[in-house]
């Protein structure tokens, strides 16, 4: 009954109680006077036939005694004046049937044997047996059947009379409740409306009306009370939502500056390192010198891209471009580029151990290129001198569920993934700080107070890449000073098709002859722009620099030979000129000649890539900008440019 009066206006729900009670309260005062009308009318009945027993007992007593059938017979007649008595019989004292009324009755009629002494309801009548004694011993048995007919009508009649009570008691309640139960209804349909009303506009200023000082009428109080604090809170949350954007942008835009303040300066550094790392003739101590500066570059470039790739982690903002490869080559690149060199200079022992049969996932390479890099830098930072490093790489049994992303062939390897162990005799992590190691900015005891710097994002990041890649890592460690283990699980995937490997190497070998180029390179910074003519001229191309749109302009206008539709091939351009964006030079180029473009700058989120390719420029290198990025861009490039008047060529998105 409480279900179903669940979805039932309040209404009729207090409508249906009233009538319920009511009706109830009915039943059980009509039930309670039929039963006791039933009861005195069965007394009253039994007492009367035992009354009448009785006397025709003391009156057939001679009968009886003297074998006087016609004398017993005549008086079971005198019973024809009672019509509620519809047989009576008397029996011997050997229990033969010895006289009956009506005379109409059969001996079949009657029961063979009067039975026990006493009264009891059959049915539709009574039985009354009596004994007839004569001076204390036993003459005979009377025996009498009243009809219950009467009775049964009467209870009839309190029937019909209790229906016709309950009908128009259940009247009068209808239209007793429908009157009363307004009083009780209609504050609260009032506060029903006044919520609902909340509820679709997200209005708190509406309020219901108080209707006297009973429970209701506190409960519209408190309703209206809450209404005006939730009113009041919600004018704080949006405030703090709107300062809280306010800030998140002002933070996005500060981080984006940083960046491009922090990225600009290295820029020329790293391609002066570069320039002079390659350079035969520099001495080779200077060379290993300047390739000491040149890490350490990159390994500033990387604390910034960690800065920002953690930003994009919490915004939800980190992409991907994934693509089939070896991780094998992923981690020998890490190793050779970020790890044997640190290894070397501490005496620290480097052993990789690869029995993996099944090799190739689906991965952004230079994410997980990344992760790499983020795993051995840890285990060489924290391997004392003299420690060890294994590297070990094996196939193992799928933990993981199949890969949400699958590859262009659309063929993963569900039977199995691919398991990367770094494991170092360093100093360990403890297992308080072990739950907490992949917190963004959380170093642990690894590097609490030993003079390891770092910002903590590498794990963080790495997990992150990890979890997007349909993969995990883990961390285990016995305890301080016993070492750490990092696991890498990925799921395999099948490897790429022979002729796509065959296409790769077919531009590898493209690669190797790069047609000079007319490029002209927009910067601001001096440095740099002298650093990216240095690198340009030195790769063979044909260079004019520019400090600003208007100077740009002023070269790519130039009248070129017949042979040209632009006077450059290529536009390499700053973003952040003194006279307006990049972006609109190459939007003012683009209109004009087919000319590919290259975006520097030291912004590097998505809408700033995406910002690139909508005006027009081909490709976005994000600044410090390493030159072996740059020459094989300038090298794509090239191979894309036709070569016979150089200016037919569609947009590279």
């Amino acid at each position: 009954m409480a279900f179903s009066l669940r979805n039932i206006p309040i209404k009729r729900k207090l409508m249906l109680v009233i009538l319920l009670t009511s009706g109830f309260a009915i039943l059980v005062m009509g039930s309670a006077l039929i039963a006791y009308e039933l009861g005195t009318f069965r007394r009253s009945l039994t007492g009367n036939i035992e009354v009448l027993a009785q006397i025709i007992a003391s009156n057939s007593t001679a009968a009886v005694a003297f074998d006087d059938r016609e004398n017993a017979n005549e008086i079971l007649r005198a019973l024809a004046a009672e019509n509620q008595i519809t047989a009576a019989a008397i029996y011997d004292r050997n229990g033969r049937l010895f006289a009956s009324f009506p005379e109409a009755i059969s001996a079949r009629q009657l029961p063979p044997a009067p039975g026990p002494v006493g009264h009891r309801f059959e049915h539709s009548h009574l039985v009354m047996v009596q004994p007839i004694f004569q001076e204390g011993g036993r003459l005979g048995t009377i025996y009498l059947q009243a009809d219950l007919t009467q009775m049964y009508r009467r209870l009839s009649v309190y029937g019909i009379l209790l229906l016709v009570v309950s009908v128009c008691s259940f009247l009068g309640a209808i239209a007793l409740s429908a009157a009363l139960q307004r009083r009780i209804s209609l504050p609260i349909l009032e506060l029903a409306k006044v919520a609902t009303a909340v509820s679709d506009r997200n209005d708190y200023s509406v309020r219901a009306a108080k209707h006297g000082t009973d429970e209701i009428g506190y409960l519209t109080e408190a309703f209206n009370q809450m209404l005006s604090r939730i009113g009041e809170s919600n004018e704080a949350l949006s405030r703090a939502k709107e300062a809280a954007e306010s800030a998140s942008k002002e933070k996005d835009q500060f981080l984006a500056i940083l960046s491009h303040e922090l990225r600009t300066p290295l820029t020329p550094a790293l391609a002066a390192a570069a320039v002079l790392e390659s350079d035969e003739t520099v001495p080779t101590q200077a060379r290993r010198d300047l390739a000491v500066i040149r890490r350490n570059i990159e390994v500033e470039a990387r604390l910034i891209d960690d800065l920002l790739d953690i930003n994009r982690i919490v915004r939800g903002k980190l992409e991907l471009r994934r693509q089939v490869v070896d991780a094998r080559s992923l981690l020998e690149h890490a190793m050779q580029n970020y790890c044997l060199d640190a290894a070397e200079k501490k005496q620290i022992r480097v052993s990789t151990k690869i029995t993996a049969t099944k090799t190739h996932v689906f991965v952004d390479s230079s994410r997980m290129t990344q992760v790499f890099w983020n795993l051995l830098q840890n285990a060489c930072k924290f391997t004392p001198e003299g420690g060890s490093i294994d590297v070990l790489v094996y196939n193992a049994e799928p933990q993981l569920s199949s890969p949400k992303v699958l590859p262009s062939n659309g063929e993963s390897d569900r039977l199995s993934d691919l398991v990367v162990e770094v494991r170092d005799t360093g100093m360990g992590i403890s297992s308080e700080s072990l739950p907490r190691i992949f917190d963004a900015f959380e170093q642990g005891e690894r590097s609490r107070g030993h003079g390891f710097g770092g910002l903590g994002l590498g794990l963080a990041i790495s997990r992150a890449i990890c979890d997007l890649h349909d993969g995990s890592i883990s961390a285990a460690s016995e305890g301080k000073d016993k070492g750490a283990k990092f696991t890498v699980r990925l799921p395999c995937v099948k490897p790429v098709l022979q002729k796509e490997t065959e296409r790769g190497i077919a531009k590898i070998h493209d690669a190797l002859a790069t047609p000079s180029l007319r490029v002209l390179v927009v910067e601001d910074h001096p440095d740099t722009a002298e650093q990216f003519a240095r690198l340009l001229r030195r790769a063979g191309h044909e260079v004019i620099c520019a400090g600003s749109i208007k100077e740009a302009l002023t070269h790519a206008l130039a009248k070129p030979d017949k042979n040209r539709a632009c006077m450059f091939d290529v536009l390499i351009s700053d973003l952040d000129l003194p006279d307006g964006s990049g972006r609109d030079l190459m939007r003012n180029l683009a209109a004009r000649y087919p000319i590919r473009g290259i975006a520097i700058s030291g912004h590097g989120m998505k809408e700033d890539v995406d910002g690139s390719m909508q005006a027009g420029f081909s490709y976005h290198i994000t600044k410090p900008v390493n030159w072996q990025e740059l020459k094989s861009t300038i090298e794509k490039i090239a191979r894309e440019v036709p070569q016979n008047g150089r200016g037919s060529v569609e947009k590279l998105v």
